[in-house]
């Protein structure tokens, strides 16, 4: 897409903007109108159907210009089924690069062509040979190539598992003696297990990606809205973490926004993270009988503590009412961590700003992100904090212990294509996602 045609597609989405207020544009040149965004309400099937309404997919597996049919390949696929059976219908490029760091599937492909297609591609980023991404992810294949980073390692294989141990004991310990003070660390612990969680689900199939089922959020949703959604369009009109939340929170910065939006937007944010998991719960069990139609596995294990607590505590009412307080806290602190964990600030790019000439989608994810100081640094924060966040937005699929060893390739590659690896403190992401509510100008803040 040469410079000229950037700018004009630039100047005419910043006029929608101007003339339409909350713009259904994207400043990210070439990024489709997601019709996701206006749905109510806001699930992960709707994301899902929208990609299928736009991608040109025609019911298969599209990556680049080419059709695929994977049928025959799910219950083969090394991931797991659900990736492929989520995927159908789609474009999946994003995905596919990310989340295969050798060149094994990409050799597999021609297997399974069908055709080219004509239609262009509803998303404008690249992944070029010679492009940021591709090189960094040789880079780093090379660094992993002495570890199974296809697997987790035993390291945050003892960390999460002791985090679940915890959380059960202590949640236990509350119910049998009706302690509300021991219901504090009680969440505190559900929620580290949770977080952890979250790194398991970005790999294949295994037993402890439901410890982030505990919390009340999907594993099988956030595969959809995190993975498919946040993961590969960050901070842009398609991150499902973006507008889910709102109006209420209104982290994309436009021209017309009140100063009253701004701070109704700062005052509600404790509010938004404490129900969060009640509302995404409700979403769950939603979308299990109105759009999905199927009852997992993954469904019952959110009943699993308040059914134990419930037969441990001395009534039903007393479990349940701790339980529930415990659900409350643990939301709250989900919310604390996730929102203000890498992507929130005004110096961060979000969909509005003024977007890079070169689309490779390894610097969206570069612009969209920043790593924090002492919690990138320590194994256990970095998998209960969303800590190594730039290194796993581009390698989602590798365990947080072997990240790591990908580190020179990441400073190499940073320093080849002149990006900053500059470290924030927690403090300046926690006040800068407040400023960042509240912020209308537009920026061209590239890292």
């Amino acid at each position: 897409m040469s410079r000229k045609i950037i700018d004009e597609t630039t100047e005419l989405q910043y006029e929608i903007k101007k003339t339409f207020g909350m713009s259904k544009t994207s400043t990210v040149p070439g990024l489709a109108y997601l019709p996701a965004r206006n749905k109510e309400p806001k699930t992960a099937a709707q994301f899902l159907q929208s990609r299928r309404t736009i991608d040109g997919a025609e019911g298969l597996w599209r990556i680049e210009n080419k059709l695929y049919d994977l049928e025959t390949f799910a219950k083969s696929h090394p991931g797991g089924s659900e990736w492929i059976r989520l995927t159908k219908g789609t474009d999946i490029t994003e995905l596919f690069e990310s989340h295969h760091i050798t060149d094994k599937a990409e050799r597999l492909l021609p297997k399974f062509f069908v055709r080219e297609v004509t239609t262009p591609r509803s998303v404008p980023l690249t992944f070029l040979p010679d492009g940021f991404y591709r090189k960094f992810k040789k880079r780093a294949a090379e660094a992993l190539k002495n570890v199974d980073f296809h697997r987790p390692s035993v390291v945050t294989n003892l960390i999460a598992d002791s985090l679940a141990i915890v959380t059960f004991a202590l949640s236990f310990a509350a119910a049998f003696v009706h302690s509300y003070a021991v219901i504090i660390p009680a969440s505190l612990f559900l929620t580290w297990t949770v977080i952890a969680g979250h790194n398991y689900f970005h790999m294949r199939d295994n037993f402890r990606m439901y410890y982030f089922d505990l919390g009340m959020i999907s594993s099988k949703n956030w595969r959809i809205t995190h993975v498919m959604s946040h993961h590969m369009y960050t901070n842009t009109m398609w991150d499902y973490e973006i507008y889910v939340v709102e109006p209420f929170l209104q982290w994309l910065p436009r021209e017309n926004k009140s100063y009253l939006a701004g701070m109704i937007s700062k005052l509600i944010s404790p509010i938004v993270w404490i129900l969060l998991s009640s509302v995404e719960g409700i979403k769950r069990y939603y979308a299990v009988f109105m759009e999905f139609g199927i009852i997992e596995f993954r469904d019952f294990v959110p009943l699993l503590l308040p059914l134990s607590m419930s037969l441990i505590a001395p009534n039903v009412f007393v479990g349940i009412k701790l339980w529930l307080l415990m659900m409350v806290l643990s939301s709250f602190f989900f919310g604390l961590i996730g929102f203000n964990a890498a992507h929130h600030h005004p110096d961060i790019f979000h969909d509005g700003d003024i977007y890079r000439n070169d689309m490779d989608w390894g610097l969206l994810e570069m612009d969209s992100v920043r790593d924090r100081e002492v919690i990138d640094d320590s194994t256990f924060l970095a998998l209960t904090h969303f800590g190594s966040h730039t290194l796993h937005h581009l390698l989602p699929t590798v365990d947080h212990y072997y990240l790591s060893l990908c580190m020179p390739a990441f400073l190499e590659t940073c320093k080849e294509f002149n990006i900053s690896t500059e470290k924030w403190t927690q403090w300046k992401l926690l006040k800068g996602q407040f400023k960042q509510l509240a912020r209308c100008n537009v920026k061209e803040n590239h890292r």
